[in-house]
């Protein structure tokens, strides 16, 4: 009611010929004065499930069981949530696929939630609860048969919510196979990390773009490199590019990205117990680019290197 009330009064100009009669009056001129912009009434900030969210539905019907991953920015206004989300490969569709962006919108009541996805035509609808932080939900979930599901489907769900990865971090680079090459120690002594991440504000897309360096002490493949990539939900995919601009590596793939996570006091960054790794040193059309300093073992030279990183962010 009283978005209608201040896009009336907006509209017809009330906002500049209001008389501060009294205490009323006067909050209800600052609150024209907050809320008009041109003869306007300016959008409402974002709400508390604004960001980036990583969902996992576990679709028990038909079987066999499997996990499907939805992930992407939430953008709520009002009581009203939209986004689009990546969708992967549902291997229970009719030929294995139906992977991709999909669309998903929804309502919020209190703390709780109804979502909608469009999967290749079909959709799932999700009804669930929200964490009294606001940090994450989960409910139940069901989809008609037809489109990318042969057969109806159901299942439970659960999503969390995924901090930005922005700002300064600190952390190691462990388990580098070239510095066991290098000192014969198994398993290596870490190497610590500096560094910086920007990720591009909330626009409502399936992922958002990351961009940083990271410094490294005491570790010959390099001093300090570049990086850029995505992340959509926990999955993070960056390029590594050495300070002559080319790429040399890579952390993260889409079959096994890093993963983001909440820490404290920051987000978490890492591949440490997951198949996703930092790997540098990349195929070229004749032979491997690394920057390691060439390293004589066994009658090969090993120039790159693979590590598990693991990142706080401050």
């Amino acid at each position: 009611m009283l978005d209608i009330l201040l896009r009336f009064l907006c509209e017809r100009g009330v906002g500049t010929r209001v008389r501060l009669l009294g205490t009323t009056l006067f909050t209800v001129s600052l609150l024209l004065a907050s809320a008009c912009s041109n003869g306007h009434v300016m959008s409402p900030p974002n709400g508390a499930l604004s960001g980036n969210w990583q969902l996992f539905l576990q679709q028990e019907e038909p079987s066999p069981p499997v996990v499907l991953s939805v992930s992407g920015f939430f953008l709520q206004t009002a009581n009203s949530l939209s986004a689009n989300v990546s969708v992967p490969p549902n291997p229970n569709s009719p030929n294995g696929t139906c992977g991709g962006v999909g669309s998903l919108t929804g309502t919020v009541s209190g703390q709780n939630v109804t979502l909608a996805i469009n999967e290749g035509g079909s959709t799932l609808n999700l009804t669930g609860s929200i964490a009294s932080n606001n940090q994450s939900m989960e409910g139940i979930f069901s989809a008609f048969g037809g489109g990318c599901f042969t057969r109806p489907s159901s299942g439970t769900w659960t999503a969390v919510s995924i901090p930005p990865l922005n700002g300064s971090f600190t952390g190691t680079l462990s388990n580098s196979s070239y510095m066991t090459l290098l000192n014969g120690v198994i398993p290596p002594v870490p190497i610590k990390v500096t560094g910086t991440m920007v990720q591009s504000a909330n626009n409502g897309g399936a992922n958002a773009t990351l961009t940083g360096t990271i410094n490294a002490t005491g570790y010959p493949c390099f001093t300090t490199v570049s990086v850029s990539g995505t992340i959509s939900g926990e999955n993070v995919i960056l390029n590594v590019f050495g300070y002559d601009g080319s790429q040399i590596g890579s952390l993260g793939t889409p079959g096994s990205p890093a993963i983001a996570s909440l820490g404290s006091p920051g987000a978490l960054l890492s591949t440490v117990g997951t198949s996703g790794t930092l790997v540098l040193g990349k195929q070229s059309a004749t032979t491997t680019v690394g920057p390691c300093p060439p390293l004589n073992v066994g009658g090969t030279t090993e120039i790159g290197d693979t590590t598990d990183v693991a990142f706080t962010f401050q």
